[in-house]
């Protein structure tokens, strides 16, 4: 895949323009990244441009938010270069690393990364229950999923509840370290079954977002 691959001030500028919308409930770039990359890991990959509503929230109704048509179609660019890059990553079976944002102490939490990857599940979750529902590769799921919910345990079940609420330091870089390995199964599973998926899509006239 030929792509313009992004610079530092590439993701800086799209950084900003997506801070600028938070309080119209868009996305970070972190979780962008997340949600991102779960769409193109998962089931069934999708135009980021069809996923605008999701990403920018209020903001994608705003008539304001871009100062014209040509700002509009540089931030869209941006978008579709980020999703290109973790595209050749995923195809080419690179090393895939995600896009953490340090806070103000330079520590890693990855929550906003993991709460993206789930809003990619939740837009085709019918197909992503193969996964869950698999004993042998549902576990990838878990360190996300742990991230996911931390500070949210009351949303998880039971036995999720419990794994984040006793974990501490240590089982926090774990779960850190082992999302590069997660998003690899998850991409490899789901990458034999594509093709079954979208023909199933097909046959039943399904519209989606992904």
């Amino acid at each position: 895949m030929n792509h313009e691959a992004m610079t530092d001030r590439d993701y800086q500028r799209l950084s900003d323009t997506l801070d600028r919308f938070h309080d119209q409930g868009c996305m970070n770039l972190e979780e962008l990244d997340g949600f991102f990359t779960a769409l193109l890991s998962g089931p069934l990959p999708v135009k980021p441009t069809e996923c605008l509503p999701v990403i920018l929230g209020q903001a994608f109704d705003d008539e304001a938010a871009f100062p014209g048509n040509q700002a509009l179609e540089r931030f869209a660019s941006l978008l579709l270069r980020h999703w290109f890059d973790i595209a050749h990553t995923l195809q080419e079976g690179a090393p895939f690393h995600p896009w953490l944002e340090a806070d103000q102490d330079g520590i890693f939490h990855g929550n906003d990364w993991a709460r993206g990857f789930v809003t990619g599940m939740e837009l085709m979750y019918d197909d992503w229950t193969m996964l869950l529902d698999d004993a042998q590769h549902s576990t990838a799921l878990a360190p996300i999923m742990a991230l996911a919910f931390e500070g949210e345990s009351d949303e998880a079940d039971e036995a999720m509840r419990a794994w984040i609420e006793q974990a501490g330091p240590e089982q926090r870089a774990e779960w850190l370290a082992a999302i590069s390995g997660s998003v690899a199964e998850i991409n490899a599973f789901f990458s034999e079954l594509r093709t079954d998926i979208e023909q199933e899509h097909e046959q039943n006239g399904d519209i989606h977002l992904g």
